[in-house]
């Protein structure tokens, strides 16, 4: 029984907080008044768990440990999209954080790719010595 309502909450929360994540209205609207973000994830979780045949104490626990697990998303929410920060960054921190990370992973991928190929220089460049020494030969041989 527990493991449901730990779910039906992980639930509620993901769902609650993807859709806050695309109207900036709903933000707002959760920002200014804590009754209204109590009411929508209660509601949302008691949605979920009729959708899901959850009823009762299960259902109502849901809805609690999802109130409590949106505080921190909202306030991830606000820094992510309305934040001066990210207002900075065009609204999207995660967008920027994102496009740093991958240009940060490729320096790292290309810097690890040439140490390697520095470390294993005396290996890749005896064979190609060796296929050099080789061709040059079958050309006098033939």
């Amino acid at each position: 029984m527990f493991s449901l309502v730990i779910l039906l909450a992980l639930a509620s929360t993901f769902v609650e907080l993807t859709f806050a994540s695309k109207f900036p209205a709903w933000r707002q609207a959760a920002k200014r008044n804590k009754a209204i973000n109590l009411a929508v994830s209660i509601f949302l979780s008691f949605i979920l768990g009729v959708l899901f045949g959850a009823a009762g104490l299960i259902a109502m626990s849901a809805a609690i440990i999802s109130t409590v697990l949106s505080v921190p998303g909202y306030a991830f929410l606000e820094w992510a999209y309305d934040s001066p920060q990210a207002q900075k960054r065009n609204g999207n921190q995660i967008k920027y954080y994102s496009d740093k990370w991958k240009v940060a992973l490729s320096d790292l991928i290309n810097l690890i790719y040439k140490f390697i190929k520095i470390i294993t220089f005396p290996i890749w460049a005896t064979r190609n010595v060796i296929i050099k020494l080789r061709s040059i030969k079958a050309k006098f041989v033939h």
